[in-house]
């Protein structure tokens, strides 16, 4: 907003201070310059008071557009807090998707090697006379496979929880940031608005002093004047 400035100051008298003891009120010249100082004096009231007022609504206009960014920044906050827990849950979600799918990949393959195993089992025991070393050897080696499946699944399950909380905090992070950007640009935009407020209050506020001193002025100076110069007209 820009500065605007004050009204005019009021008339001063140009002739010196002595001389003006000796100045006729019945003087019509006199009393023409008093007039005109009335009307002057008025007119400057009255531009005062059109300022008064333009600076109150100005005033009133700031206050409602503080009280609407304060409305839009509570909006913007719980949405952007309902979407980040949407999508927290949703990584969530599909974290625990994942576990389960590995973990029955795991039964799987674990059942499958159990399969396998037994009917190495089966074949062996039928060939027990013969081959007792070579079952003992795929027992071992079917252990030994079951083992690196239950390693290779744990890896696995490690490896997408890992995964899913990196990402949930990467998610938790970035929501963290736009939240923190929106509260410093609300708060930049609400200190330039309490800025101009308070312009407006001092405008106001010289305004209102200037119209007491003019005022006080038009009481103290030209008032008595003009009384004194009604009081020495003749009377019709």
């Amino acid at each position: 907003m820009s500065e605007r400035q004050s009204g005019p100051p009021l008339p001063r008298s140009r002739e010196p201070g002595p001389a003006r003891e000796h100045l006729d009120p019945a003087d019509p010249a006199f009393v023409a310059k008093l007039q005109q100082a009335a009307k002057l004096a008025n007119e400057n009231c009255d531009r005062a008071m059109a300022l008064a007022h333009k600076l109150s609504t100005e005033l009133n206009e700031a206050q409602r557009k503080i009280n609407q960014l304060e409305r839009e920044a509570d909006g913007l906050y719980d949405r952007l807090h309902a979407e980040a827990e949407t999508a927290v849950a949703k990584l969530q979600s599909d974290a625990d998707m994942r576990v389960h799918r590995a973990k029955r990949e795991l039964d799987e393959r674990v059942a499958a090697a159990v399969a396998e195993a037994d009917k190495r089992t089966a074949r062996v025991r039928e060939e027990l006379a013969q081959a007792q070393q070579a079952a003992a050897r795929t027992k071992a080696e079917t252990e030994a496979r079951i083992r690196q499946v239950n390693a290779q699944a744990q890896q696995g399950i490690a490896r997408a929880q890992a995964e899913a909380q990196e990402r949930v905090a990467r998610a938790q992070a970035d929501t963290n940031a736009r939240l923190e950007h929106v509260r410093i640009e609300v708060e930049e935009q609400l200190a330039l608005l309490k800025a101009d407020l308070a312009r407006s209050h001092n405008r106001a506020e010289r305004a209102e002093q200037w119209l007491e001193r003019v005022r006080r002025e038009i009481e103290g100076q030209l008032m008595p004047s003009l009384a004194a110069a009604r009081d020495r007209l003749p009377q019709r």
